[in-house]
């Protein structure tokens, strides 16, 4: 079994898979549209060219994305997704990146459990966690 989060955007998903891939290095898996799956009589009107279902893949985790169904914008609370760099610069680098038109909540900084460790919200409102260097803890 393999457990593969979706995140879900409010009609802006397909922005958010250009970004990720620029900022991120992301590879695009695969991209599906409403129009591209569904019926034509079934699209409600303005959804055809909504993401459905796309997946990237980050390192060597995947992720899938969505276009939201709901009428209120997503709420991305209660996790975060996180970057394990392989070395400081590289972590520093992807911290400013994600942190334009976006937030640094807890800047790039030693930590009990790791050498670098910092958390930003990007311009999509996705919460980061960034870690560099050695494990302290195990």
């Amino acid at each position: 079994m393999q457990a593969i989060p979706t995140i879900h955007f409010q009609g802006n998903c397909d922005e958010a898979l250009s970004y990720y891939c620029d900022a991120l290095g992301a590879e695009l898996l695969f991209r599906f549209k409403v129009s591209d799956v569904v019926d034509p009589q079934s699209i409600k009107p303005g959804t055809g060219e909504r993401i459905m279902r796309a997946g990237l893949r980050i390192g060597g985790s995947v992720f899938h994305l969505a276009d939201g169904h709901g009428a209120d914008g997503p709420a991305f609370q209660g996790f975060s997704l996180a970057l394990v760099c392989g070395d400081h610069d590289q972590a520093r680098r992807l911290l400013e990146t994600l942190a334009e038109g976006g937030s640094i909540k807890f800047p790039l900084r030693a930590t009990t459990w790791v050498e670098q460790y910092a958390t930003v919200v990007d311009r999509f409102g996705l919460h980061w966690t960034i870690e560099a260097g050695r494990r302290l803890i195990s």
